[in-house]
């Protein structure tokens, strides 16, 4: 029988976990749609074989845009974000959602994110006011300010209403948009503590050089800029400043490791990249 919801899985160059998910997902006869943001004709025929829906793309649009396209296929009460580098450990995991999110009157849910070695990734987050994520590992702990979106189970239409992830994010941080904006509107979200998956994290952005970095440098200014109202920002400028500070650090040796001697002039012209970026954010806002 059609489950109800479907699976949207944006990929760019991880070739063997997108084979992986499409085949668990056709055996739990799952709707499957795939946002290819690096197409070939390898992944054509795999989603065509797996009846699949298969949307390539001319550019890398980046996971937010990517997972906003593919939303738009989706007309099942659910839909589920997988990251293409999750591996599900009990093939009734999806059905268990399910279920763990309608017992507890929840709009979204993830299972607990485990690391390849069996440690556990985290049990949500929380968000201090510098600008800063605090992951939880407490699993009596309620209060929670976000969830990972590498397998996030959410109401389709509240995902809708919401109207997704911002795309100016690109990637990283816009599921911590999302979930602020989530929990403003009032809706309730949670870890299903006993349902595990394991996320072999960082498949595609390990080979991505700095990029991780450069995006937290830009998108937690995009963040701060969206969401924190006026005395907080006041109340925090200076631990604010300084958590830019350590994150602009993070991004010059990430840069300078990846590219050595020529980061001296990469760097310039990938924080004017930034600075232009944030301009247009906040007189787009």
């Amino acid at each position: 029988m059609q489950q109800p919801l479907s699976a949207i899985i944006p990929t760019l160059s991880n070739i063997n976990g997108l084979k992986y998910l499409i085949n668990f997902l056709k055996n739990n006869e799952i709707s499957i749609v795939v946002v290819d943001n690096k197409p070939s004709t390898q992944k054509q025929k795999l989603c065509k074989k797996n009846n699949a829906s298969y949307l390539p793309q001319p550019h890398n649009l980046g996971f937010a845009a990517a997972i906003n396209l593919g939303a738009k296929q989706v007309n099942t009460p659910w839909m589920l974000i997988l990251n293409d580098d999750i591996e599900f450990m009990d093939k009734s995991t999806i059905d268990q959602l399910i279920t763990v999110a309608k017992k507890n009157h929840w709009s979204a849910v993830s299972p607990v994110l485990q690391k390849p070695s069996g440690d556990v990734e985290n049990l949500g987050y929380t968000i201090l006011p510098q600008g800063k994520i605090k992951l939880n590992y407490d699993p009596e702990f309620k209060n929670l300010d976000g969830l990972t979106a590498a397998c996030l189970l959410i109401k389709t239409d509240v995902f809708k209403s919401l109207k997704g992830f911002d795309e100016r994010f690109f990637a990283y941080l816009e599921d911590v948009d999302l979930f602020m904006r989530l929990k403003k509107a009032g809706y309730k979200f949670g870890i299903a503590q006993e349902i595990k998956v394991i996320h072999n994290h960082m498949t595609t952005s390990s080979k991505m050089g700095n990029f991780k970095a450069k995006m937290d440098l830009r998108n937690w200014c995009f963040l701060i800029i969206k969401n924190w109202d006026s005395k907080t920002l006041i109340k925090h400028f200076i631990p604010i400043i300084l958590e830019r500070l350590r994150n602009l650090l993070g991004y010059l040796k990430a840069t300078h490791k990846q590219h050595s001697w020529k980061a001296l002039y990469i760097v310039p012209k990938e924080l004017i990249s930034i600075t232009v970026d944030l301009f247009y954010f906040v007189f787009k806002f």
